[in-house]
């Protein structure tokens, strides 16, 4: 008999110890503990049917799951790598199994489709994809909870309902992960190339699963002294020294608090409570595991995994993540940018970042601006691309500009315009100021030019932002000669004419460049402003540009080489499918 078992056998009744109690029948109210043969019989009994050890092995088989399931995604992220190569190596072949690639377009089909509704909504449910492996690891967890019986020993004394002990440690063994699938810099991303955006939403699900690991764990240790002796037993048993019952009250109400706070609909409404206490809640919420758990066997395990994770994370995120404490770098100093207005609400940053600064297509960086805010942050996608090194040929700036398009919401956003509205000294609503840039992340690990003939960009308002770079990225790859992309479509949805002046200056170069290539069509969905487009004659549209003036927002000209001008709403069903002739075709859409 363990340790554990022996101390979960004290007396739940009067003190056994007032008489000779050895002989006493199990009945008797005072056969209480180990003292009486009949209790340690059926003590030692209940062990043997239902070991307090064995409970433990739930708490592995739970950590086996996740990283069995992460192995799975390390397998497929190789299998992506090599694709990539190959394509880099030889376009595919026009003799690829079609019949492989239908199964997998029905695949993604189901994948990337999401549920509808105001429950939907509400908890921010993700791709039916996603869904599915939460329903199936969901399933694996209430199988290991309710499929094991029995649920409760004979008696309180004869040591903790296995029910509880096996959900408890099956909640505590979720920490780890929990942890792991939060952080910015992310070893799971690492691993499996999979981004830390994505691995958030099982980060948040798997959060769920702990917690109702948790009551489950909580319910039996009430329900059990209930039984057996009513509120007064309970009482008795919630007070007694070294009880587990009066440690575990706290981490529990802090879980629930975490939790109930990152409901999304509750995070959006108050999210700057949320960002403010998660992080700390949930150190409070590790420290208390420690106090709860009184490294019974290898419970403390988790936890020390847990906070290796997290400090890890932290580590690398602070001296290598962020530019402002990196190692690379001189600490405590940002890189210089230009603030500039645009139309409508727009503002354009162009950070100075060192010529060793690298990223890629589709990531973001997350922008801290001091004379707005010390602690305030907030994520954009790079708008640009790296400069490339040409062999031979020396550098004119020792800078790369990496462009960020912020559109004014509230917050630092709208802070941001208003620092360059109100800036006494820019008559041309210019600024420079100092950012402090943590990043990049995310992206997409396909060889998106090498794998794809097609690319369809879909786009709302300032989502722009993010299909220029993958336009870019393109264009020069087929320059090059290493992709296998005929055609780029950017279907690009505005408010108003005036906002298409964001970014002709970075996308007319490109299509001028690339006619054959690259075509655009804008969708203005407020007719009340008039348009220039290629509809007009050249001779139209020269004499409008030379009388245009750079402040009048109620005439925008677009040059005949960049595409159409369309009025109105698209209907992108209708829309798409004609873009989407090609073999294999890609589709961004960015709202």
């Amino acid at each position: 008999m363990t340790s554990k078992a022996m101390s979960m056998s004290m007396p739940m009744g009067d003190d056994a110890s007032s008489g000779n109690v050895t002989n006493l029948p199990l009945s008797d109210p005072r056969c209480n503990s180990d003292s009486c043969d009949a209790f340690k019989v059926a003590h030692q009994a209940s062990q043997a049917a239902v070991s307090y050890d064995h409970q433990y092995d739930y708490g592995h088989y739970t950590t086996w799951y996740y990283l069995a399931a992460i192995g799975v995604a390390m397998v497929f992220y190789l299998y992506r790598l090599d694709k990539n190569r190959r394509a880099r190596q030889n376009a595919p072949s026009s003799r690829e199994r079609t019949s492989l690639h239908r199964v997998l377009a029905f695949v993604r089909m189901i994948n990337y489709r999401h549920l509808k509704g105001r429950v939907a909504d509400y908890f921010a449910f993700p791709s039916l994809g996603s869904l599915v492996f939460i329903a199936a690891t969901s399933l694996f967890l209430l199988l290991m909870t309710f499929l094991v019986h029995p649920y409760y020993r004979g008696r309180r004394g004869y040591g903790s309902p296995p029910l509880a002990v096996r959900t408890g440690l099956m909640a505590q063994a979720l920490t780890p992960i929990i942890v792991a699938l939060a952080g910015k810099v992310n070893f799971i991303t690492m691993l499996t190339g999979i981004s830390h955006e994505k691995l958030n939403i099982f980060h948040r699900w798997v959060s769920y699963m702990a917690l109702f690991l948790s009551i489950v764990h909580t319910v039996p240790f009430i329900v059990q002294p209930l039984r057996d002796g009513g509120p007064a037993a309970l009482r008795k048993q919630y007070y007694k020294p070294g009880g587990m019952e009066y440690t575990g009250t706290p981490p529990l109400g802090i879980l629930v608090g975490i939790v109930v706070l990152s409901i999304p609909w509750i995070r959006h409404r108050f999210y700057n409570f949320f960002y403010r206490l998660h992080i700390p809640m949930y150190v409070v919420y590790l420290g208390l595991l420690f106090w709860h758990s009184e490294q019974e066997k290898d419970s403390w395990v988790y936890l020390w995994s847990t906070l290796a994770i997290w400090l890890a994370s932290c580590l690398v995120r602070l001296f290598y993540k962020w530019q402002t404490f990196s190692i690379f770098r001189d600490w405590f100093q940002g890189f210089p940018a230009r603030i500039e207005e645009l139309p409508d609400g727009m503002t354009k940053m162009t950070v100075l970042a060192p010529s060793d600064f690298k990223w890629k297509p589709g990531q973001h960086c997350w922008l801290r601006v001091p004379h707005l805010s010390v602690l305030q942050n907030h994520p954009f996608t790079i708008a640009s691309l790296p400069k490339v090194a040409t062999p031979g040929i020396k550098r004119d700036s020792e800078v790369q500009e990496m462009t960020f398009y912020v559109r004014a919401h509230h917050g630092l956003t709208l802070d941001l315009l208003k620092s360059v509205s109100n800036h006494d000294l820019a008559e041309d609503r210019r600024r420079t100021v100092s950012v402090h840039v943590d990043g990049p992340y995310g992206g997409i690990v396909e060889d998106v030019p090498a794998l794809y003939e097609s690319l369809v960009f879909v786009a709302g308002g300032s989502g722009v932002s993010a299909c220029l770079p993958w336009i870019e990225h393109a264009a020069r790859r087929v320059t090059e000669g290493s992709a296998a992309t005929k055609s780029i479509h950017l279907i690009w949805m505005v408010r108003y004419a005036s906002q298409m002046e964001w970014i002709n200056g970075e996308l007319e170069p490109l299509a001028n460049a690339h006619p054959d290539l690259i075509q655009v069509d804008y969708f203005v969905t407020n007719s009340t402003t008039p348009v220039v487009s290629n509809a007009d004659s050249e001779k139209k549209l020269d004499s409008e540009i030379a009388g245009a003036k750079a402040s009048d927002k109620s005439m925008t000209v677009v040059s005949p080489k960049l595409g159409q001008v369309h009025i109105g709403r698209p209907y992108l069903p209708k829309l798409l499918p004609p873009l989407l002739t090609a073999r294999r075709s890609f589709v961004l859409g960015k709202s």
